[in-house]
């Protein structure tokens, strides 16, 4: 079943994410089977608070795919270097929903 990490980024260094960050961390990323959905600023929420930031979804194919993206060993390294060019809010969650089982 699908899974998908779900972030609301808000970037301190633009330039700096995109050449220490980017680069290194999407090839890992498709390591993983992860594939990039939706990149965004362009959030309207309709109810409630969201955070602030641009929306990034990632779509892996199972929720198992997603742990070990983020629990690479290769990318440890690149947390460190994300966390000091951005500030975000992250999610990690299976597709859940079969509606065929409705």
């Amino acid at each position: 079943m699908s899974a998908y990490m779900m972030a609301f980024v808000r970037t301190k260094d633009f330039e700096a994410y995109n050449r220490e960050y980017a680069p290194l961390a999407f090839p890992l990323v498709e390591k993983h089977g992860g594939q990039p959905l939706v990149m965004t600023e362009n959030v309207q929420p309709l109810e409630g608070t969201l955070p602030e930031g641009r929306l990034v979804i990632v779509e892996f194919p199972s929720l198992e795919n997603a742990k070990a993206f983020y629990a690479d060993p290769d990318y440890q390294p690149l947390i460190k270097v994300r966390q000091q060019y951005t500030d975000s809010d992250a999610v990690i969650f299976d597709k859940g929903f079969d509606p065929s089982a409705m």
